[in-house]
């Protein structure tokens, strides 16, 4: 189970913390556009993202979990809390037996493996150096809560097809990014990363959204990575349950007879 837990969480963490760079975005003119949606600019979809972005001091979810690579399948249920800018807590079982408890703060992963009775505690950099995937606790953050994430300095134009919107990042810098918006209410429905220095790729799909209160929040996610380091990389969540600003305790304690691992 430790070399399963290890792989399982290192690539759903590489997923949610593939890129991580600060927001901040630069708006250009906007290219021609085929006449199936109304021609918006730039800056309008930004806006318009930026409305339905979900801030919320906590998050507490139930979900299922399906990782798929090249040599396995693996499902797992997991309980999912989030108090917003401090700390993320997992429970990770499978057939109703935990299999892992992880607690990510801004710094370090912890993570606790019972059927092992094993241990790990590792910076956020760890991810960086020993996989070169770019990791920080905003990116992971971003992603559960399936808000759009940005990278610093990208500039923007627009194009249209079958119903969406698709905002694109210029040429000429080291990472492309992609956004897909729904052209009717303009939720985002994917978005896509290239990184051309390391070949790799990551595509993140929403779906089934569902009104929360006064946010719509996307219960299904799917994130589709591709490196010379993984190959190609699967990783569905669909959330069971959500609730938001319902604060929830994280248990995390190791027991003295757990051996850590390095």
């Amino acid at each position: 189970m430790k070399q399963q837990t290890s792989i399982f969480w290192i690539t759903l963490s590489s997923l949610f913390l593939f890129f991580a760079s600060c927001k901040s975005t630069k708006i250009i003119q906007s290219e021609e556009v085929e006449p199936t949606l109304e021609t918006q600019t730039p800056d309008y979809l930004l806006a318009q993202l930026a409305k339905q972005e979900i801030a919320v001091d906590w998050v507490n979810a139930k979900a299922k979990i399906t990782f798929k690579d090249a040599n396995q399948t693996q499902n797992v249920k997991a309980t999912i809390r989030m108090r917003t800018d401090s700390l993320i807590w997992m429970n990770m079982k499978k057939l109703n037996v935990e299999g892992a408890r992880i607690l990510i703060d801004k710094d370090s992963v912890y993570i606790i493996d019972r059927l092992k009775k094993e241990y790990y505690i590792k910076g956020l950099d760890y991810l960086e150096e020993t996989y070169h995937l770019p990791a920080n606790f905003e990116a992971l953050q971003t992603m559960i809560l399936g808000n759009p994430y940005f990278f610093k300095g990208h500039q923007f134009t627009v194009s249209n097809k079958d119903e969406q919107y698709r905002l694109s990042s210029e040429k000429g810098t080291n990472t492309l990014s992609d956004y897909w918006l729904n052209g009717t209410d303009y939720g985002l429905e994917q978005m896509s990363f290239l990184d051309l220095r390391n070949s790799r790729k990551l595509v993140v799909g929403y779906e089934d959204y569902q009104l929360l209160g006064p946010v719509n929040f996307a219960h299904r996610r799917n994130f589709m990575m591709q490196s010379e380091q993984t190959g190609d990389v699967e990783v569905i969540i669909n959330f069971t349950t959500v609730e938001l600003n319902v604060p929830k305790s994280m248990p995390f304690s190791i027991s003295s007879r757990y051996k850590r691992v390095e």
